[in-house]
């Protein structure tokens, strides 16, 4: 019987720590596609905006591209006002105009000279910029499913050393099988 209770103890331990490892491995992947999403939005912004609306409620956000030359991104709130609106009719959250050409290039005087609420010299981290409600649902789920699985097999796992020593107990006998 004390060879059940250890093997058991054994292959719990190592379950626990291939769910350690599992759940490792999926923040470590979470925070790659999160970075993945970032860097392609911050890209399409940087090349695809056409026009920048800057408020005197913006905030700038002025980032280096080429030696004391910045691309600003504003940041426009979205208050009660804006949000009424068709999504049409709406000023823009996010907005720019770089193209790959220097002419949309501001230096540091010029960023520092700006008309907004605020200038800030860096670019917007990726809780305020991509991630959303729904990136935390997805992640919620992805957690849950491996936690989920692991859960299952430790439930499998309580029932077939269950059956082992039942078996024990009326046979004498331990026989362990690939389940």
């Amino acid at each position: 019987m004390e060879f059940i209770k250890r093997m058991k103890k054994r292959e719990f331990v190592e379950m626990s720590l291939k769910l350690i490892a599992s759940l490792l491995a999926v923040f470590v992947a979470i925070i790659l596609m999160e970075a993945m999403i970032y860097g392609i939005t911050l890209n399409s912004h940087m090349e695809n905006n056409k026009t920048a609306l800057a408020l005197p409620t913006s905030v700038a956000y002025c980032i280096e591209v080429k030696e004391d030359k910045y691309f600003v991104l504003y940041y426009n709130e979205q208050d009660e006002e804006q949000l009424s609106r068709p999504k049409e009719e709406r000023n823009p959250e996010w907005s720019g105009v770089y193209q790959n050409d220097d002419d949309n290039l501001l230096t540091k005087a010029e960023c520092e000279a700006l008309e907004v609420k605020k200038v800030v010299f860096n670019a917007p981290n990726a809780f305020k910029f991509t991630i959303n409600g729904v990136h935390f649902i997805v992640m919620a789920i992805v957690v849950l499913a491996v936690a989920g699985f692991f859960v299952y097999k430790f439930i499998m796992l309580n029932k077939e050393y269950s059956k082992i020593v039942d078996k024990f107990n009326k046979t004498g006998e331990i026989e362990i099988s690939n389940y």
